[in-house]
């Protein structure tokens, strides 16, 4: 419930009011507008209400900052608290103060009546929208992580399992054939071979992935000082 529309309502109609006033009309022939700014003021302090406690979600995603809204809210209040001061002087200066004290209790029935409807109808949908949104999030969250979870399953499995490696760089040092085939995922894997052998192009690998892929020329050069 928005302040800034529920005060934009509560002035229209109290300007109504004080037009009427001016003219001479008695409050019978302003009921309407009576109403209207009675309902407007009920609106506000609901608006007020929600602003104080608003749901998570809204205080996640909400275009306007919550705290934006609770000062609109707390300024729309003001204003309305000096139209009541207003109106209250000129109907008890003019009609008297049973008048006045009539018109308040109509006020009560109207906010009752917005109480067991309106907000009621309001606070179920906002209720409703909340748990929508959270079986979402939890449905979303599950899902990603029962796909992780499959995935690592999917790695877990593999490991130990024999593939096929190619050939991907070879060196000759201190009279050997170094040989470094990749697989899979980065799969890495070094024979030693004399020098009168030649690498083979494949060869069978046990399957080990790596989270990165492993730069070849940095793995020879290692080779090569742990070999001198």
């Amino acid at each position: 419930m928005d302040p800034v529309s529920a005060m934009a309502t509560a002035s229209a109609a109290f300007s109504a009011l004080k037009k009427g006033f001016a003219i001479g009309r008695d409050i019978e022939s302003m009921a309407s507008d009576l109403s209207r700014w009675m309902g407007a003021l009920s609106d506000l302090d609901q608006a007020e209400r929600e602003a104080k406690n608003p749901p998570i979600f809204k205080k996640l995603f909400a275009g306007k900052s919550v705290e934006q809204e609770a000062v609109e809210a707390f300024a729309a209040k003001k204003k309305a608290q000096q139209q009541r001061y207003e109106l209250q002087q000129w109907i008890s200066l003019t009609m008297g103060k049973s008048k006045w004290d009539e018109l308040v209790r109509m006020e009560g029935s109207i906010r009752k009546r917005r109480q067991e409807t309106l907000y009621r109808q309001r606070e179920r949908r906002r209720k409703f929208v909340e748990i929508v949104a959270w079986i979402v999030m939890i449905s979303a969250g599950l899902a990603a992580l029962t796909g992780f979870v499959l995935l690592l399953k999917s790695h877990t499995a593999r490991a130990g399992e024999l593939i096929t490696c190619r050939l991907a760089a070879y060196e000759k040092i201190d009279e050997q054939w170094v040989c470094l085939y990749r697989g899979a995922n980065n799969t890495q894997d070094v024979i030693h071979l004399d020098a009168s052998q030649a690498c083979p192009r494949e060869m069978t690998c046990e399957y080990k992935p790596n989270s990165k892929p492993v730069n070849i020329k940095d793995v020879l050069n290692a080779i090569k000082e742990a070999m001198n």
